[in-house]
């Protein structure tokens, strides 16, 4: 029977053809890669490993590039009133200008202040709106399971402010971390489904690494600012401290590693989470941050731990190991490492055990009630050790502990422990969906990546605590789902 040849369609023979021309392509590609390493004195193996690295890295940009597209379209196309909220609280977390202790109790309030004040203030007229007009009952919402007890702490921290260092300080940071908890509150009040939990984690995950694209963005701009004498990225405008550049970074790589590992049907953009993952760990190892980068280490291995695929991490620890003591990049990771440190600043872990002392020693003459929420850290400790320039003492443990004593530890600890035994049950419930197991997936990592990081920097309750919110807020919608379906099988 004959068939006819559809034009366009490739045979036998056209595929050969195609094969050899590109093998003779390489074959010359390499030779000329030869001649320039022996007359030009290029490094060989660096110039053939571009050779090769190069044409997977531009097919699978491209490719990414045209699947992040789709997915943007599909942030775009299920947007909804408390979207806006969440972008209203991003905007209010810039920071144009750094102030020590002494500025910000002089002028409280400056021109810097109101781009903070006003968004926060619109988000607190639509939350009151929403309640008053009945569209949303976000209080009834706000004290139940697991943001009950965050709402908790936030009234303990308002409380705080009666004995306080500084209790219009307290007051408000307090109040702000009130509204960040309300907003979440309003949100598990409105949806329903893991497709619109989804949608919620895309447009955080979207803002942090927006944040990274401008980071580089202004490197590019201001390269002298961007990277100090260590070469560590930071953003200049507005300012982003490394740590958070880290963080982001982690992030990035975890959403992506778990999506990727999620993803099941070959329509599924791999492509375009694999370029995220390229993107988040170039600059996560850019801020060289280190408790970011073991951060991101523990939520990998939580991701594959709960994708059923420990042997990656193994295969890949194993490699690096190998790497590291048999080949010279061994140096190279010390020194990265270090940063240029002496042994008794990294022992000290960059000052922070000195705050973390000197908090101690306060925390001890005022045991029952600490120094006051979120002006503990900032006004009783670290200007009276000299540097108020920092805002807080780099732990949310510290911070809760100093400010608050054990009656905000209690419940913010239950809050903690409360989102890990939800999340991490559900590697065992297999009444989940696909799209809930792979939200469970990359909710765990970054919990994992935010926990390991509180011990060192404040990732659970410095306004806004998105991150936290995001997992917190997705392991209290399973929570509320559980309850309402148990009385129909009781």
């Amino acid at each position: 029977m004959n068939t006819q040849t559809q034009p366009g369609s490739f045979q036998s023979r056209d595929w050969k053809l195609l094969f050899a021309f590109l093998t003779l392509g390489f074959v010359l590609s390499l030779a000329a890669v030869y001649l320039s390493a022996e007359f030009l004195h290029v490094d060989l193996w660096l110039t053939i490993g571009v050779l090769v690295l190069a044409p997977v890295v531009i097919l699978v940009g491209i490719i990414g590039l045209r699947q992040g597209k789709r997915r943007i379209l599909e942030l775009k196309a299920n947007w909804t009133w408390w979207h806006g909220l969440i972008f209203l609280l991003y905007i209010s977390t810039l920071v144009f200008r750094v102030r020590d202790a002494g500025a910000s109790t002089e002028q409280p309030i400056d021109a810097w202040a109101l781009l903070r004040l006003g968004p926060e203030g619109l988000v607190a007229a639509i939350l009151a709106s929403r309640l008053i007009t009945r569209r949303t009952q976000w209080v009834r919402s706000m004290f139940r399971g697991l943001l009950g007890a965050l709402a908790i702490y936030g009234l303990v921290s308002t409380v705080s402010a009666t004995w306080s260092v500084y209790a219009s300080w307290t007051l408000y940071k307090s109040l702000e971390f009130m509204l960040d908890v309300g907003v979440l509150a309003s949100i598990l009040a409105t949806i329903d489904s893991a497709a619109e939990v989804e949608s919620f984690f895309n447009w955080i995950w979207t803002l942090y690494a927006a944040e990274l694209i401008w980071t580089w963005i202004g490197a590019a701009i201001w390269p002298s600012e961007a990277f100090d004498e260590t070469a560590r990225l930071s953003g200049v405008w507005p300012v982003v401290a490394s740590n958070s550049i880290g963080v982001s970074g982690a992030i990035v790589c975890i959403v992506a590693l778990s999506r990727f590992l999620s993803a099941g049907s070959r329509k599924s953009p791999r492509a375009w989470y694999a370029l995220i993952f390229a993107f988040g760990f170039i600059s996560l190892v850019a801020s060289q941050t280190r408790n970011a980068l073991a951060g991101f280490v523990f939520g990998a291995f939580l991701v594959l731990w709960y994708q059923r695929r420990t042997w990656i991490g193994v295969m890949t620890a194993v490699l690096a190991v190998g790497l590291i003591l048999y080949t010279s990049l061994g140096p190279e990771v010390e020194e990265y490492v270090t940063r240029g440190q002496t042994e008794s600043q990294i022992e000290g872990l960059s000052a922070r055990t000195v705050w973390w002392s000197y908090a101690w020693q306060l925390m001890a003459d005022h045991p029952l009630t600490g120094l006051g929420a979120y002006a503990a850290g900032k006004f009783g400790v670290l200007n009276r050790l000299g540097v108020g320039e920092a805002s807080q003492m780099h732990s949310d443990w510290m911070e809760i502990m100093a400010g608050t004593s054990i009656w905000g530890l209690i419940p913010f600890l239950a809050a903690v422990i409360g989102c890990w035994w939800t999340l991490s049950r559900t590697f065992w419930d297999h009444t989940l969906s696909p799209i809930e197991r792979g939200l469970s997936s990359e909710a765990l990592g970054v919990l994992g990546v935010i926990t390991l990081r509180s011990f060192f920097n404040v990732e659970l309750m410095w306004h806004v605590p998105f991150l936290f919110l995001a997992v917190l807020g997705y392991a209290e919608f399973l929570r509320r789902k559980k309850s309402e379906l148990r009385p129909i099988y009781s």
